[in-house]
């Protein structure tokens, strides 16, 4: 039987440490608002150097307007976040802001890349192979440093809730103040406020996090916009003109779409290098300098196909209309698409379609992905198999970056030395220029042995179109890789070149004045053209075809096929 303790004796141990768990319970806590302050403070000096910057050298002759701008962003970026927070979303919102705002601002202030529409659009389209190539270890340290670590310090703050009326209303009151404040400042001096943001369209969309979740936001409504439309039929009336109707031969074209090839870096249309040697020795016809329809695949790629011109494409028309496939399959020919790159951005949805990005092939495959030369050897296996008039889209990898030297064998590299990151941070500019460069010379190999097999097919009347979709920033103005806005895009990323082969059955089939084509080598040509000469080049007759917009209509020889018979 215990004893009792003496009187006055205490039977506790003096000073005995508060357990871990105590400890956390206790930590000094602050208020969900307060916290929204911090992290808000937090997200416009961490994660906005540009659009300080730019905003600054829009109002620096009035230094007191730009003081009340800086005030009146905070009050929207306050508002914002009060928008979408409430005492059970307040970590997971403060976190996800943090997480948006590090992610848009590293490749922005390293790259120049805004995160608009366009870019969610290309984002939600992006295939593990290339997400690779954008964790660098550049990207991953900012990441820790600017996401990781500020996350945890949000995750780890103990916050004290007051009743759930009093925390509304103090909620409430606070988010009405902040949109009150930015209100206020903007129509204090709306005038001065419009005409610089006027003069600078796109910097609402570098205010990071606002920018890239407005813009996730837009993505998301023309998304449900395009699901509403009702699909269109188009070119109900295609068909085979009497040319290909009574044609010698079965006709073969192809359809080559290059990636990410711009025009100042393609020899043939005059770079100081050669990158174009091979295609320099064949009857090539090449146009430079073609504007493209945006500055991303899944822009330019869905817009080519269409029967759109740039000034009127948009995405939700594109996905409710039918395109130039349709009505090549409407016409009477044989149409697939072969893709060695990330998909056909919904062109080919209702022809066969095949992805040989990641096929099994040791000789064009490796690390999960394969070069351009896989296309030409599943050509030579199909080409004998073709006795009706056909049409194959292939779609290259091209010179997708910014890993440049995956695109080409390593042994073909012939300017040295090439950048070999995919951080292209850490290459000397003219290293990077090279690897693009041997990615160009590598497209040039593929397509001249391309046409020189189709020359082989006597049997067929053969022809190949190939045009990139868009094309590259090198680090010009350190911008990196593509699709900038269009209205602030350089020529770098809406410049390409096109290229146009027929061999002799074709152009005598098709009745072609090869030197009228030739001259139109020097005509202002856009991706508007392509819809259309491709119609006009494979002799369907519909009234979807624009005479003027197709390249090869005043080149037709007139004559029929009975003039040309009796002579």
């Amino acid at each position: 039987m215990q004893k009792p303790a003496a009187p006055g004796i205490s039977t506790q141990t003096p000073n005995t440490p508060a357990s871990f768990s105590e400890m956390w319970r206790s930590r000094p806590a602050i208020s969900g608002l307060l916290l929204v302050v911090f992290v808000n403070l937090w997200l416009l000096s961490a994660y906005n150097f540009s659009f300080w910057s730019r905003s600054y050298g829009l109002l620096k002759s009035q230094p007191s307007l730009f003081l009340l701008f800086v005030v009146g962003i905070w009050g929207l970026s306050m508002a914002y976040i009060l928008l979408f927070t409430n005492r059970w979303l307040l970590k997971p919102v403060l976190i996800a802001n943090i997480l948006i705002a590090a992610g848009a601002s590293y490749f922005h202030e390293n790259m120049g890349v805004v995160i608009d529409r366009e870019m969610i659009q290309n984002i939600l389209g992006t295939t593990a192979n290339e997400s690779k190539n954008l964790f660098t270890l550049s990207y991953i340290r900012y990441m820790v440093a600017f996401a990781v670590i500020p996350s945890l310090v949000v995750l780890l703050v103990r916050v004290s809730h007051p009743p759930f009326l009093k925390s509304a209303l103090r909620h409430n009151l606070l988010l009405l103040v902040c949109g009150l404040l930015f209100f206020g400042v903007a129509y204090s001096n709306y005038q001065t406020y419009s005409f610089s943001l006027k003069k600078s369209p796109g910097l609402r969309k570098i205010l990071h996090p606002a920018g890239p979740v407005n813009s996730a936001i837009q993505y998301a409504q023309m998304m449900w916009r395009a699901q509403s439309l009702e699909f269109q039929q188009i070119g109900l009336d295609a068909r085979k003109g009497e040319l290909v109707a009574h044609a010698k031969h079965p006709v073969l074209t192809l359809l080559v779409i290059g990636e990410t090839l711009r025009d100042q870096n393609w020899g043939l249309s005059g770079y100081k290098r050669n990158t174009t040697p091979e295609l320099a020795k064949l009857n090539v016809l090449s146009f430079a300098g073609v504007e493209t329809c945006g500055t991303s695949t899944s822009v330019s790629i869905p817009c080519m196909f269409s029967k759109y011109n740039r000034s009127d494409f948009t995405f939700e028309k594109a996905v409710a209309t039918e395109n130039l496939l349709d009505l090549l399959v409407r016409a009477g020919y044989d149409v697939e698409w072969w893709d060695a790159n990330t998909g056909d951005m919904g062109v080919a949805k209702r022809v066969p379609y095949s992805n040989y990005n990641r096929a099994n092939d040791p000789e064009f495959c490796s690390n999960g992905e394969c070069n351009d030369g896989i296309l030409l050897k599943l050509l030579q296996q199909k080409a004998e198999t073709i006795t009706h008039d056909t049409v194959i889209v292939m779609h290259q990898i091209g010179n997708h970056g910014p890993a440049y030297f995956e695109r080409y064998p390593t042994e073909f590299a012939k300017f040295l030395p090439d950048c070999r990151d995919a951080d292209l941070a850490n290459c000397p500019p003219g290293e990077v220029v090279n690897a693009y460069d041997n990615a160009v010379a590598y497209t040039d190999l593929q397509l001249a042995n391309t046409i020189k097999y189709l020359e082989t097919l006597s049997n067929l009347s053969t022809s190949l179109i190939y045009v990139s979709d868009h094309g590259e920033s090198l680090g010009e103005n350190n911008l990196y890789l593509h699709a900038a806005p269009y209205w602030a895009a350089p020529e770098e990323q809406t410049r390409v070149p096109m290229l146009l082969w027929m061999s002799d059955n074709f152009r005598s089939d098709m009745t072609l004045d090869y030197n009228c084509v030739e001259n139109s080598e020097d005509k202002t040509v856009t991706h508007d053209n392509f819809f259309h000469s491709v119609l006009g080049m494979l002799n369907i007759e519909t009234t979807e075809r624009t005479g003027n917009l197709d390249l090869f209509a005043p080149c037709r020889v007139l004559q029929s096929r009975q003039a040309m018979a009796s002579n």
